[in-house]
């Protein structure tokens, strides 16, 4: 016997995710993998669909539940499960790359004086959209744009970034075929540039760009969301500038 196997168990508790397979799947992994697809349903999720979305037995999404619950990973509320506070807590430690964190805190702050917008930047982070810095002034028409957030992939700071992906017959989350097709398109013809034409929010436009390291590759977006029915006036460039600068700033460290 591996003495991994019972090292968690204490009385009374089930050995917390022990070495072994489940449906093909190192069971680190299975968890890992139905975590995901719990924190997909908003609203919890029962057993049975659990094991469908998970594409796992039912019996092994049963033991990996109790498992995760005896971690705090997973809470249940009579027969539907949720993710578990100690999951919550893990998500909010999450840290942007303090150099990228840097480089920009600037540019973007000063872009919102100039621009009177509210002004963000946004990384690709296992397939989410998260803020690393964002700056408002006194624009109060819209929810706060906090470091940490997580935006929409229609979004125009999602679609910059998801266009990072390579194409193929499928979309990414949040849109159709024919959607993605589209915006593929737009980007090409745009030189990367992302419009929000009040598609996300009415009268609210927001218009994203890419920012690359120096050499070359994207690493982020930053974007400006104007409460106006019409993208302002020489916005883009200066969101392009912005850019620039970031660039540059990455360049020093």
């Amino acid at each position: 016997m591996d003495v991994r196997d019972h090292a968690d168990a204490g009385p009374g508790r089930e050995p917390a995710l022990r070495s072994g397979t489940a449906n093909g799947r190192g069971v680190l992994e299975g968890a890992f993998h139905l975590l995901d697809v719990l924190a997909a349903a908003e609203e919890g999720a029962g057993l049975s669909e659990l094991a469908r979305d998970a594409g796992m037995p039912k019996a092994t999404t049963y033991r990996l539940l109790r498992q995760l619950a005896n971690l705090g990973a997973v809470q249940r509320h009579g027969q539907r499960y949720l993710v578990g506070p100690r999951l919550a807590r893990l998500g909010d430690a999450w840290q942007p790359d303090p150099r990228l964190q840097a480089a920009a805190r600037e540019p973007v702050r000063l872009l919102s004086a100039l621009t009177t917008t509210v002004t963000f930047l946004t990384v690709l982070e296992e397939g989410r959209i998260r803020v690393i810095t964002a700056a408002r002034g006194e624009i109060k028409e819209v929810p706060p744009v906090l470091p940490g957030s997580e935006l929409a992939e229609a979004t125009a700071a999602g679609r910059v970034l998801l266009m990072r992906t390579p194409d193929g017959d499928t979309a990414p989350p949040g849109f159709t075929l024919a959607e993605w097709r589209r915006a593929q398109a737009a980007a090409r013809r745009s030189g990367s540039v992302a419009v929000d034409h009040q598609e996300v929010l009415p009268g609210v436009c927001c218009v994203a760009v890419p920012v690359r390291r120096p050499d070359g590759e994207i690493v982020a977006s930053v974007s400006a969301l104007a409460v106006r029915p019409a993208v302002p006036a020489g916005l883009t460039e200066l969101l392009l500038r912005a850019s620039r600068e970031i660039t540059r700033n990455l360049g020093r460290t």
